[in-house]
């Protein structure tokens, strides 16, 4: 099979020749190591020439304007801050590349919100890095556009603490941003589909490493039925969508399973997401993805241990199909390059079926 084949079959439930092997590459080293290039934030080309040269199975493509990504279309102040199209500030610092991180949130009030003129979504440079990546990738390797979902769009405009106290005081102007910001990303999803990706991942950290961010039936009330939505506007399309989520959500797994997603990534084992109980449950129905601990083990480990617990993952979800192999995090800067090498190796020696 190609990657491309192997990823999507996979990512569909299905059994390929072997588990497909792909991960976020957050560090710039690999570039430098691979390519001999240093990666800017606006080539879909070079990154899935990366993704290429790794032998991974697909290449991540996001949305230009994907809240934190770092762009020179923004308004820097100066050389570490800047702010983004819906107001929010952002901090750049040793290590955040390819993201930053909001340092000043743009809504505290709903007289903020009435302010805030929404960017247009329609336009045509929010997927030329996506577009770049489909004509590099050209049909041999599997392309995933990126877009943020609702819970992660209000956090980054509204923080937390602002979003739980409007649980309280004002749940219609929550339930305004998840709408608003649903829509939006919806929308620049559908066009990143025209643009000829093979997949949609809905970025949406959902928990901290010991529960969900809101209680469950406050995430079930509010949130969901957005992002429920977003999920079926997508794949309305026949394109499979992927959910991303950090964090503790075994408690609204089943909500999320039944949102209509293909595939589920990341499986935090710090945050107890056990991935043999996850596969269990859902078997075929949802593809898994992720799970070798990337916090503590990926940063510390020798190549001999990554390629045990390769196997251990492997062991437990690659039986019947639908999983990939990646990390429960990213492929970060905290992560030295032989441990990539040696889980991207020990994927392709173990993972055939």
């Amino acid at each position: 099979m190609t990657p491309r084949e192997r990823f999507l079959t996979a990512l569909q439930g299905g059994q390929p020749d072997r588990v497909p092997v792909w991960d976020w590459v957050n560090n710039p080293a690999l570039y430098q190591d691979q390519l001999g290039q240093t990666p800017t934030y606006f080539d879909g080309s070079l990154a899935a020439q990366l993704s290429k040269a790794l032998g991974l199975d697909a290449v991540w493509a996001p949305a230009e304007g994907f809240m934190g990504l770092i762009s020179e279309r923004w308004q820097w102040l100066d050389r570490t801050r800047y702010a983004d199209e819906w107001g929010i500030g952002y901090q750049v610092e040793a290590g955040s590349w390819p993201l930053a991180f909001p340092a000043r949130h743009a809504i505290k009030t709903r007289a903020d919100w009435d302010k805030l003129d929404p960017p247009e979504p329609n336009t045509p440079w929010r997927v030329e890095y996506a577009g770049a990546a489909v004509v590099e990738a050209a049909q041999e390797i599997a392309v995933v556009g990126g877009v943020r979902g609702p819970f992660s769009s209000a956090w980054m405009l509204m923080g937390l603490t602002q979003m739980s106290f409007n649980l309280f005081d004002d749940p219609a102007l929550l339930e305004d941003v998840f709408k608003t910001t649903t829509d939006f990303w919806t929308r620049v999803g559908l066009q990143l589909i025209e643009a000829g990706v093979d997949a949609v991942v809905i970025h949406d950290d959902l928990g901290s490493n010991t529960a969900t961010f809101f209680a469950p039936d406050d995430l079930r009330q509010y949130h969901l039925p957005h992002l429920r939505r977003q999920v079926q506007t997508l794949a309305e399309t026949g394109t499979p969508v992927i959910l991303h989520s950090c964090g503790n959500i075994n408690a609204v797994l089943p909500d999320l399973a039944a949102t209509g997603i293909s595939g589920l990534n990341n499986l935090q084992q710090a945050a107890q997401m056990k991935i043999e109980t996850v596969k269990a449950a859902y078997g075929p129905s949802l593809c898994l993805i992720g799970n070798v601990d990337a916090t503590g083990l990926m940063p510390t480990a020798t190549p001999t241990e990554v390629e045990q617990a390769v196997k251990e993952c492997l062991g437990v979800a690659a039986p019947g199909g639908g999983y990939i192999l990646a990390t429960d995090h990213s492929f970060h800067e905290g992560i030295p390059l032989e441990n990539v090498y040696a889980l991207i190796q020990a994927g392709k020696k173990f993972g055939t079926y």
